[in-house]
């Protein structure tokens, strides 16, 4: 499932951040956000089409055809679509040092830079967080991420044009522990997919104020001298086709033994429902699933033969039917059960 796209078309934040994308982006921050956050940079990155807004027309279901004889003529059909607009959320952190500290080393410059790559790592922390979690309806300043979208269980009604449809349930026993559920999330990648957006003109959102010097208090009321820097990201997300990701839900992560079989039917399943067209698919799943899962693959005993170990950017990992799968730590969180 490794489709080559443009990155003229879908430039993702590795894309930006090589100074493979045209525009005045500063590639040394969008590098800082993506050093410790390497699933950030398979996202694509767009910019919004109004403002700090993205209106983007969503597929909710497919056009008809029909089968005609001369002269019969057709019925007008068309796609079931609705417009929604996705906005971006401010994400901000402020580096404080203290002044005397990083000038009295011998690179200064480089002690500055540890310090922003603590802060690029929270906030790209935060951002992959909010692409899986984000629910404005939940916090207000944040960004609509997956969840929402992939938020019910299938029913006997339910069809392939209904997101439901994309939302498998591993669920067990009768009364699991709500404490342990785990997701795992098949994400298609691409502007037709699911995509960062970030407001116009800007350096994929990612912007740093310059190193000043500062006098603050500090709690025992003593002054002190710190050198600051502020680092914000205007950032949001959309999923233009719902078909091209999948949610496997209600994981028990504390009962994996007899998930055996399981999860590799379920992977199974999500990659043959997803629609293919258009986006590079990868898993993301909690890195205790996946240490789980590299383990029973070492010793051949995942049934049918779903796992297996290939590169990827020169980086031997675990694939499922092709597609390449990731450890995400912001997947390691207690999931309310899905129903």
């Amino acid at each position: 499932m490794g489709v080559t796209l443009s990155a003229k078309r879908n430039p993702t934040m590795a894309d930006i951040a090589r100074g493979q994308v045209d525009g005045k982006f500063d590639t040394d921050i969008v590098e800082l956000a993506l050093e410790s956050n390497d699933n950030l940079g398979h996202f694509v990155a767009l910019p919004c089409n109004k403002g700090d807004h993205d209106v983007t027309t969503i597929r909710t279901g497919i056009p008809e055809a029909a089968w005609t004889s001369f002269y019969e003529g057709v019925q007008p059909s068309k796609g079931s679509k609705a417009q929604v607009t996705n906005s971006c959320g401010k994400l901000e952190a402020l580096i404080q040092v203290d002044a005397d500290l990083i000038e009295s080393t011998e690179d200064a410059e480089q002690e500055l830079g540890d310090e922003a790559y603590a802060q690029g790592e929270a906030m790209g922390n935060e951002v992959l967080s909010t692409i899986f979690h984000g629910n404005t309806k939940v916090n207000g300043k944040k960004f609509n991420g997956l969840g929402p979208v992939y938020s019910k269980l299938p029913t006997v009604t339910t069809t392939k044009n209904d997101a439901e449809y994309y939302v498998i349930g591993a669920k067990r026993s009768d009364t699991p522990d709500n404490s342990a559920l785990r997701d795992i999330w098949l994400v298609g990648h691409g502007r037709m997919g699911a995509a960062l957006i970030y407001p116009k003109g800007t350096s994929a959102g990612l912007n740093r104020g310059s190193v000043d010097k500062a006098t603050v208090t500090t709690a025992e009321g003593k002054r002190l001298q710190i050198l600051e820097q502020f680092f914000k990201w205007k950032v949001g997300f959309r999923c233009k086709d719902f078909r091209k990701c999948v949610r496997i839900c209600n994981i028990e992560s504390n009962n994996l033994e007899a998930l055996d079989l399981d999860i590799g039917e379920l992977m199974l399943k999500a990659v043959v429902r997803v629609r293919k067209t258009g986006v590079n698919h990868k898993f993301y799943m909690p890195t205790s699933i996946y240490e789980w899962l590299c383990v029973k693959a070492r010793r051949d005993k995942v049934q049918n033969g779903n796992f297996s170990f290939a590169e990827y950017e020169g980086k031997l990992i675990l694939h499922c039917h092709g597609v390449p799968i990731f450890m995400e730590d912001s997947l390691e969180v207690n999931e309310a059960q899905v129903v």
